[in-house]
């Protein structure tokens, strides 16, 4: 429970204030007036409430103090039991405070280097083209189903190591594991644990092909990996493995749907981009600073501390928003426009605030929408929306379900 007064009644667990998308005017108020902001979560009443982070400074602080503000001992949802409990979440990297995470990281590491992503440039760039080709006859498409499905889907299975023709599952096993809070998504669930068994089974069978034909492939990696003198576990491996295609397909499609409906509402900046496309890599960062792909990350507090002038007792939940520190005015001038020619980009927390869990494939993602917007306005320049879309409901995921455009 909240151990000092609130001074603004608002839950931000509370769907209904996110109906258009992130409520950037409330979090303005939220970071003016009661930047540490307590809310009861009354959507998941057995839950408890969290306390919410709002200012850059104060996401930061607790990114980087993991001793204080840990990731394994709530997970990172605004909920404990999503429908996969604590224990099997723990089992996963982003889920493990030091040093068990450290260790996990160096698992695959290496391959997420700039250097070794840059080697996967003209493979990306080659699935980025195979799929936009399909619609160079086309009038129009749904850009998030047609086309930010099935490109990051394709590019992170290439570096898994798994067939194409697994691609529409896997988004699936995606969508059970961040997709939880959008009753469309799941209501096409059978059961979470079952989804998740059915991981399970699937690495199982990986593991004994790649017995017979080692690959070279980060799903043979985690395979042979050892973890303190041990193999990992198959739930390890499953969980490992579900966390890898989160994070390649959720944050690529999210920033890249998001960037492009930016740059049609502001033609004159898709047109710079157009007629210099050297400045696509600012574009890719500004969309990651306006349009996170995730809206927080949860932390829970280990003892009781003091943030922003608040006390938070021990065991409280507590919500680093980066919808929220990326549009601060301490930071950015001006936060709340989209602007390709932005000083200072180099601070936004779209893949964290520094700290042990700074985003693994952040080196991916930026190479991944760079190509991406490359070769999406070198066909579609005159792109245009053809409808209002649809937003998953979603307080964790910043992301568009449909964008219908018309192409030209």
């Amino acid at each position: 429970m909240a151990t000092t007064e609130t001074r603004l009644d608002i839950d931000l667990g509370d769907h209904a204030l996110w109906t258009d998308g992130p409520p950037y005017e409330l979090f303005a108020r939220l970071r003016a007036e009661q930047p540490v902001h307590w809310s009861p979560n009354e959507r998941y009443p057995g839950e408890g409430g969290f306390w919410s982070l709002t200012r850059a400074a104060d996401v930061h602080a607790a990114t980087r103090d993991f001793k204080t503000f840990s990731s394994e001992r709530r997970g990172i949802f605004l909920v404990d039991d999503f429908g996969l409990p604590l224990d099997m979440q723990r089992l996963q990297m982003i889920s493990m405070d030091p040093p068990r995470h450290d260790r996990m990281k160096q698992l695959v590491g290496k391959a997420f280097t700039p250097k070794r992503i840059a080697l996967h440039e003209e493979a990306v760039r080659t699935i980025v083209r195979e799929v936009l080709d399909r619609f160079v006859d086309r009038d129009g498409c749904d850009l998030a189903v047609e086309v930010a499905r099935p490109i990051p889907a394709r590019v992170i299975g290439s570096l898994l190591g798994t067939p194409e023709e697994d691609d529409a599952r896997l988004v699936h096993w995606t969508n059970v594991a961040t997709a939880f809070e959008d009753p469309e998504v799941r209501s096409g669930w059978d059961d979470t644990q079952t989804e998740f068994l059915q991981i399970v089974a699937y690495i199982e069978e990986v593991r004994e092909a790649r017995a017979q034909d080692p690959g070279t492939d980060l799903l043979s990696a985690l395979i042979t990996a050892e973890v303190d003198g041990e193999h990992l576990e198959p739930f390890e491996i499953a969980t490992f493995f579900i966390l890898l295609l989160a994070a390649g397909n959720d944050s690529t499609r999210a920033t890249y749907l998001a960037t492009m409906r930016a740059l049609i509402e502001h033609p004159e900046q898709r047109q710079a981009l157009i007629d210099d496309p050297s400045l696509i890599p600012a574009a890719v960062e500004e969309g990651l600073r306006c349009f996170p792909a995730f809206g927080f990350m949860g932390r829970a507090t280990t003892e009781e501390t003091e943030i922003g002038g608040v006390t938070i007792p021990a065991g409280d939940r507590v919500l680093l928003w980066y919808i929220a520190s990326n549009r601060d005015p301490e930071v950015f001038d001006d936060p709340e426009a989209f602007d390709i020619h932005r000083a200072g980009l180099d601070k936004h927390q779209a893949f964290g605030a520094g700290g042990r869990h700074f985003c693994l494939g952040a080196s991916l993602a930026r190479m991944e929408l760079r190509i991406w917007i490359e070769e999406t306005l070198a066909r579609f320049p005159d792109m245009a929306l053809d409808g209002k879309g649809e937003r998953m409901r979603s307080l964790f995921l910043n992301q568009w379900k449909s964008m219908p455009v018309t192409l030209r």
